[in-house]
């Protein structure tokens, strides 16, 4: 069987192309990202402008196209932090709705945690750690889940991501110390309504920002996938790559070896919100993940809720 996911999130449009089998995992058959940046200006206006929705729907429609193309079996679309929240996020659907004849599922935050946790801890054998937790930090939201002997404790969503946090602090070209102090006001605020239930032996970072910021410290020219799974960054070179961010403006950010040059401007945003998350967490170093979310909901519809 077939089976085709397309991950709407607030940032990037994800679609991932898969054959499984009882008797094997899932392979892989295409996993493609399209930086669409659906909820640009949504925390100002509270709507999806007239351009990301037009970028989106066109992403997402090629997507499904391919899907076909390819005879996929079951195509599922799932949307996110700004379809969540956007006031006109319903005729946003309708419209996806009318053009592909698929609906559109709007998980929760709490749904988007789990899936993410399980889609992102396929990729690792935890087999020998107690505890563990992982960090997903996506365009608008993020979400974190604390585990322990394999068993979800706790799972949180919180409404601060990389894009609306660059809209917030880091709209100018360049970045001041004052800029940076208001941004971690604003984490502490956001994140001192919830309290850890333990600090974690692993910390397993999910999204685009982790993995670009993995791909910068292993100075990929090109992106693997392989190569940047299981990539640790340390508290160090996190706080590294914030310093260097903050310190160049969006052009020369653009020519940093690793990093896309379509993240450049939400690149330290990211960094900033990984280096909280790390606090909280109570952990000094992150283990990057390249799966996610799309890969947890692939092994719901294969029927399988964790697989390595």
């Amino acid at each position: 069987m077939i089976l085709a996911i397309i991950d709407i999130g607030t940032n990037s449009v994800k679609y991932l192309l898969a054959e499984t089998g009882r008797e094997k995992n899932p392979t892989v058959l295409k996993d493609n990202i399209r930086i669409t940046k659906l909820g640009e200006g949504l925390r100002e206006t509270g709507l999806i402008n007239p351009s990301a929705f037009r970028r989106t729907v066109g992403a997402v429609d090629e997507f499904v196209i391919d899907a076909k193309k390819n005879r996929a079996d079951d195509i599922h679309i799932v949307g996110t932090m700004a379809l969540r929240s956007a006031a006109n996020a319903g005729d946003f659907s309708e419209e996806l709705k009318e053009l592909t004849k698929i609906k559109t599922e709007i998980l929760s935050g709490e749904e988007e945690a789990a899936l993410s946790f399980y889609g992102a801890l396929s990729g690792f054998d935890l087999s020998n750690v107690k505890r563990y937790c992982t960090i997903d930090i996506g365009g608008g939201s993020t979400e974190l889940v604390f585990a322990e002997d394999g068993k979800i404790v706790s799972k949180s969503s919180f409404k601060t991501g990389a894009l609306m946090f660059t809209e917030k602090f880091f709209s100018n070209e360049i970045v001041s110390k004052e800029d940076l102090n208001k941004a971690d006001n604003e984490l502490k605020r956001v994140f001192e309504n919830v309290k850890p239930p333990f600090d974690t032996q692993l910390a397993i970072g999910i999204g685009g920002n982790v993995i670009s910021m993995a791909a910068v410290f292993k100075k990929l020219v090109e992106y693997v996938p392989k190569e940047v799974q299981g990539t640790e960054l340390s508290e160090e070179e996190v706080e590294r790559q914030i310093e260097e961010y903050s310190t160049k403006n969006l052009e020369r950010r653009r020519n940093i070896t690793g990093l896309d040059p379509e993240r450049a401007d939400i690149i330290l945003a990211g960094a900033c919100i990984v280096r909280y998350a790390m606090k909280f967490c109570g952990c000094r170093k992150i283990v990057v993940s390249e799966r996610g979310l799309r890969h947890g909901i692939l092994y719901r519809m294969a029927g399988r809720e964790h697989s390595k």
